[in-house]
C-alpha cells in the first residue's frame, strides 16, 4: 500500500503538470476564449479525483467507486459546526483584510467585490474548480490513511504540504518575481499547511468531508472572488491567523481524537 501510495501521489503531479502545459497550449495557440480557460483549469483541478478513480481498484479493493464517495458523507451532518466554520472563516478573512488596509493606509471598503453576479457564479465556479475536484481524494482518501499511519496532526501536516506543493506550476505564473515570489510561496504553502492541519482534526472526528469541502470553499471564495487586492499583501496575515487557528484547534481537541 506505501508504494501504492507513492505512485499515488506521483502521479497526481505528473497529470497535473501535462494537464498544465495542455492548458497553456491550447489557450496560447489556438484559442483565448475565456470559457476554454475555466474549461481546462477546471480539468486541471480535478486531477487529484482522476487519478484516484483510474487508479480505484488498485488503492482501495473492499468497496466500489460508488460506495466509496456515499461512504464520505454518511455521517450526519451539524449544523452547529457548519455555521461554525462560516463564523471563523468570516472573522479570519475581515481581520486579514483590516491588516491590509491598516498597512494600505486605505479604505477597508476598497478591498471587497461588491458585484453581485461576480459574487455569485464566483461561488458556484469556486466550488467546482477547488474543493469538488480535489477534497475527495486529498481528504476523502489520502488523509485518513496518512491519519492511521502517522496520527492526525502528521498527517494534516504531510497531506497539508503534498497538497501546497501540489500548486507550484500556479506560484510560477503568480506573476510574482524575486523575494516577492519567495514570500508568496511561503506564505501560500503555510496557509494551506495549517488548513489541512484543521481539516484533519475536524474529518476525524465528524467524518463527512462536507466539512473540508466548506473550508476549502471559503477559503478560496473570500481569497479569490470577495477580496479585490494584492494577493501577497492578504497571504502574510492570512498565513500568521491559519497557523494559529490550527494550533488552538488542534489543542482543544487533542484529547478526543
Amino acid at each position: 500500500m506505501k508504494k501504492n501510495m507513492l505512485v499515488y501521489s506521483v502521479m497526481i503531479y505528473i497529470v497535473f503538470f501535462v494537464l498544465f502545459i495542455l492548458t497553456g497550449v491550447i489557450t496560447t495557440f489556438i484559442t483565448s476564449d475565456p470559457l476554454v480557460m475555466r474549461v481546462m483549469t477546471t480539468i486541471c483541478s480535478w486531477t487529484p479525483n482522476i487519478v484516484l478513480f483510474i487508479m480505484f481498484p488498485r488503492l482501495i479493493k473492499d468497496r466500489t467507486r460508488c460506495e466509496f464517495v456515499k461512504g464520505l458523507f454518511s455521517e450526519r451532518i451539524s449544523a452547529k459546526l457548519l455555521g461554525l466554520i462560516l463564523l471563523v472563516q468570516m472573522i479570519i478573512f475581515l481581520v486579514c483584510v483590516g491588516a491590509v488596509a491598516v498597512y494600505k493606509n486605505t479604505q477597508i471598503t476598497t478591498l471587497f467585490n461588491f458585484s453581485a453576479k461576480a459574487l455569485m457564479t464566483g461561488f458556484a465556479i469556486q466550488l467546482i474548480a477547488g474543493p469538488i475536484g480535489e477534497e475527495p481524494a486529498y481528504r476523502g482518501f489520502s488523509l485518513p490513511y496518512m491519519q492511521n499511519e502517522f496520527g492526525v496532526l502528521k498527517a494534516g501536516f504531510i497531506t497539508g504540504i503534498v497538497w501546497g506543493m501540489w500548486h507550484l506550476p500556479l506560484w510560477i505564473i503568480s506573476g510574482y518575481k524575486g523575494i516577492a515570489l519567495i514570500v508568496y510561496c511561503i506564505c501560500f504553502l503555510s496557509s494551506i499547511t495549517a488548513c489541512s492541519v484543521v481539516m484533519s482534526v475536524i474529518y476525524k472526528k465528524y467524518h463527512n468531508l462536507v466539512y473540508p469541502i466548506l473550508i476549502h470553499q471559503m477559503v478560496n471564495y473570500s481569497l479569490d472572488v470577495i477580496y479585490c487586492g494584492d494577493l501577497l499583501e492578504i497571504f502574510i496575515p492570512f498565513a500568521i491567523c491559519y497557523i494559529i487557528a490550527a494550533f488552538v484547534i488542534y489543542k482543544l481537541s487533542v484529547n478526543t481524537l
